[in-house]
């Protein structure tokens, strides 16, 4: 599904490119019941005869209590490399699923900040593990999650900058937003970028210069807002 989205730019530089998964790397969640335990692989398949190096792993997991409204979120990083034709598990984990709770969990794999593939499952029980079934962003309950991935003071500054300016709006989308960061090496700076629906709309230089974060939290909330509209209107459309 692609969209086309057309915005004025005033103040910074617009950076829209769609995600493209690899035909060549496939990601897969592997689960199986263990007493009252879910153990559960990540795997990752390189069907390419090319040497894959750097690539990045996402673990979601959200998981909601019986009878609540409200899920708790862990998340699970991590950097790994595939030889050509190798199947790897990146990540194992042992979870306990009680009575009337459920878990959905969030696989994604990337190359250079790119999504190139991804798996997600929602386990309602733990006598139904064996009928897990494919779920999309738009089904998780909770709103308003927003994933930081940043690694400076920096970008810490404009997670909390953005991320305050998001609750105190008291709009809550149905989709993840993720905060991605590539430092400057040796500089001051560092590059920002904010990902919807695993589409990066917008890529910014960030400077130590509150000023300038605030004016850039406003105006991607502006965007994040048109892009909910557009996209709501084009999938009632089709």
């Amino acid at each position: 599904m692609r969209y086309a989205y057309f915005f004025f730019i005033f103040l910074f530089q617009f950076n829209f490119l769609s995600s493209q998964e690899s035909k060549n790397i496939t990601a897969k969640i592997n689960l199986f019941q263990k007493d009252i335990f879910v153990m559960i692989d990540a795997v990752v398949d390189n069907t390419d005869h090319i040497y894959k190096n750097k690539l990045n792993y996402h673990l979601l997991s959200l998981k909601k209590e019986a009878n609540s409204k409200m899920y708790t979120k862990d998340d699970w990083y991590g950097e790994f490399n595939l030889l050509p034709n190798e199947k790897k598990t990146i990540t194992s984990l042992k979870l306990n699923i009680e009575t009337g709770q459920q878990l959905k969990l969030y696989l994604f794999i990337k190359n250079n900040q790119q999504l190139i593939a991804q798996d997600s499952l929602k386990i309602n029980e733990i006598v139904e593990i064996l009928k897990t079934t494919a779920i999309l962003e738009d089904e998780i309950e909770i709103k308003g999650l927003v994933v930081e991935n940043v690694k400076t003071i920096i970008g810490k500054n404009f997670y909390d900058i953005f991320y305050q300016k998001y609750n105190r709006s008291g709009v809550k989308y149905a989709f993840v937003i993720n905060i991605n960061e590539k430092p400057f090496i040796g500089g001051r700076g560092a590059l920002i970028s904010i990902e919807v629906d695993d589409k990066k709309i917008f890529e910014f230089q960030a400077k130590p210069d509150e000023e300038m974060l605030q004016k850039a939290a406003d105006y991607i909330l502006k965007l994040i807002e048109n892009y909910s509209k557009t996209r709501n209107t084009f999938e009632k459309k089709y």
